[in-house]
């Protein structure tokens, strides 16, 4: 169960994330192709953004947004965005569009346990690899500061002194002198320690120090340890990404470049700080310290000319600014508004939708016997504090439940469909005025954690193309009679055993069902197609285009007229008076001809994508 979890699911979640983040990254150095005349700083930042993304999904944005989601008044064009946002955040699948009931859910990548374990462990390994060589030079560099002495004066410490009282910083750094023929640079993320190697001041004049001393200091200012420390993690989570090792190097240019122009628009000797740089790699002797910032950088030549000329980029406008503001505010806050747009569609989606008027209540008690009558008779009936069920098979109730038809209903045991029981279940007293505005797919619903509660059901959904058929409008034309009459007559509380209500219940027209027989009452066609659905053993979806509510009786000849015909969602029950024949006569016309015949409509078989629910564990129910 947990390896099908990871490889639906963690899969899915995965690639998907690979691919935002690698289109984010993308989009990044577009922006940073528009943002090349302008100071390093922005750019850096750009870089920085893309670089962090990768360590925060999409997911847990929308999921945010979802939490934060109200009813929308406009459901129809809710959905219709919805469908396209999908479809564009999932670009390996194709989505199908959404169907109403439960949206459809992209089947997920399917490999090889074996792959997908060989996969892991190639991933773990790559990432152990990475953090120990990022801890051992951490250690390294810590074990040199460590050895390193403390200056309390000289030119270097007075340098730095005055270096903080230029930029009026509130920390005091500690300057420690090395023995080693290193470049200078900071070590540490929160308390900062500026590495100073002791020949290196012997040539260097008091303005060339000066000019390190405060390319350092705008390291500590800008934080660029901890930036670097948390870009190394997110290289070590993702190191087979190219992408990801890309920006990091990106990300270390625009640091130095962006350093280098703070430090010219506070000196007017430009000259004297190529000359403290050159010096600086002149001195060197060993590579640079991993975990400390320093001075050098990728290519010196095209550096130095930067120095040289005075370019620092071109300033930004406060117009400039207001945009790229925007445009952060927006990449933060889009994931969040499509989870929102999310939230609303599945609220939409759910049992009821944003009609409900409150939160669908659950039940308090419930009894679960094995059925009392072994007549095969059939009833679901809906008592005003709870649900009454006689003789139904947990297939039934699994169809109901999730307001589907038999044949998308995946994976349940033999015994789901011969097995019986009759369920007494009640929901609490303060909770009984609830359920007279619940709708009839809203009371189908409440049977959800009961079965998961009590039968240990345990699903998921995919998206699998199986046989359907279409009901459309023969050559002749229709043959319905619109009712005249809008409210039926049945009780509105019974739900079944013949009856399959829609909308609120009993409001929008009754439909009952026997045994080759379907009598209507001001029903409509999709109520229609549902009571089909089940003799057919296919889902019969809608396509004649008609929207009235019509009365009508439909008799025909099951195939095994001879025999009694289950009830429930679909079959074929008696009443609740038990007056019904559950008896066909062999002889009369089939389904389909009947339905062309005396309504005037025609059933075509067709294949389609639909969601379909997965059973990944159902149990034998569990005692009272």
């Amino acid at each position: 169960m947990t390896m099908q979890v990871w490889n639906s699911a963690m899969t899915t979640a995965l690639v998907s994330h690979l691919l935002q983040s690698t289109a984010f990254a993308a989009v990044a150095w577009l922006v940073t192709l528009a943002l090349r005349k302008y100071p390093a700083r922005i750019r850096f930042i750009v870089w920085m953004i893309a670089s962090f993304k990768f360590l925060v999904p999409f997911s847990l944005l929308t999921s945010l947004g979802a939490h934060w989601a109200r009813p929308s008044d406009h459901p129809q064009v809710r959905v219709a965005v919805y469908t396209l946002i999908e479809e564009l955040g999932r670009p390996f699948v194709p989505t199908p569009g959404y169907t109403g009931g439960h949206a459809a859910t992209p089947e997920s990548p399917h490999f090889p346990v074996s792959i997908l374990g060989l996969v892991a462990i190639l991933w773990l390994c790559g990432c152990a690899v990475m953090l120990t060589r990022w801890t051992l030079h951490w250690i390294n560099a810590r074990r040199v500061v460590k050895d390193a002495t403390l200056a309390r004066e000289g030119r270097e410490a007075c340098a730095l002194r005055r270096a903080e009282a230029e930029m009026r910083s509130r920390r005091v750094i500690p300057i420690v002198m090395t023995s080693r023929a290193i470049e200078p640079g900071v070590f540490g993320m929160f308390r900062p320690v500026l590495l100073w190697p002791e020949r290196l001041s012997e040539q260097l004049d008091d303005l060339q120090i000066d000019a390190i001393v405060a390319h350092e200091l705008e390291h500590v200012r800008r934080r660029d340890n901890l930036v670097s420390a948390i870009q190394a993690f997110v290289e070590s989570l993702f190191w087979f990404h190219p992408a990801v090792r890309w920006m990091g190097s990106q990300m270390s240019e625009e640091r130095e470049r962006a350093c280098d122009e703070r430090v010219i628009e506070r000196s007017a000797q430009p000259e004297k700080y190529a000359q403290s740089i050159l010096a600086v790699c002149a001195f060197c002797l060993e590579s640079p310290l991993a975990c400390v910032a320093g001075v050098s950088g990728s290519d010196l030549k095209k550096r130095i000319l930067r120095i040289m000329s005075h370019r620092s980029g071109v300033a930004l406008t406060i117009g400039r600014r207001a945009l790229l503001g925007a445009a952060a505010v927006v990449a933060l806050t889009l994931p969040i508004g499509f989870g929102m747009l999310r939230g609303q569609v599945e609220a939409g989606a759910k049992p009821g939708g944003s009609e409900a008027t409150g939160v669908v209540p659950k039940y308090e008690v419930a009894s679960i016997k094995p059925a009392s009558s072994d007549e095969g008779r059939s009833l679901l009936h809906f008592t005003p504090d709870g649900t009454s069920i006689q003789g139904v098979p947990v297939h039934m109730l699994l169809r109901f439940a999730f307001g589907v038809e038999p044949d998308r209903i995946i994976g349940a045991p033999a015994w789901s469909t011969s097995n019986r029981y009759d369920i007494e279940a009640k929901v609490a007293a303060e909770d009984v005025p609830k359920l007279e505005k619940l709708k009839a797919e809203d009371r189908g619903a409440m049977l959800l954690p009961l079965l998961a509660e009590r039968f240990n059901l345990r699903y998921h959904h995919e998206t699998r193309e199986l046989p359907m058929y279409l009901l459309v409008v023969s050559k002749g034309g229709s043959k319905l009679t619109e009712s005249k009459d809008p409210t039926p007559s049945p009780s509105p509380n019974d739900a079944g055993p013949g009856r399959v209500p829609n909308g609120p219940l009993g409001l929008h027209g009754s439909l009952r069902m026997l045994p080759g027989r379907i009598e209507s009452e001001g029903s409509t066609l999709d109520m229609l197609t549902h009571a089909l659905s089940g003799p057919l053993g296919h889902t019969v979806i809608d396509k004649t285009g008609l929207i009235g509510k019509y009365d009508y009786t439909l008799q025909w000849t099951p195939d095994d007229a001879a025999m009694p015909m289950p009830g429930g969602p679909g079959g074929g029950p008696a009443s609740a008076s038990g007056h019904e024949s559950n008896v066909v006569e062999a002889g009369g016309p089939s389904l389909l001809t009947a339905v062309e015949e005396q309504l005037g409509l025609k059933i075509e078989s067709t294949k389609g994508q639909v969601d379909v629910i997965v059973i990944d564990h159902l149990d034998l129910p569990s005692a009272n």
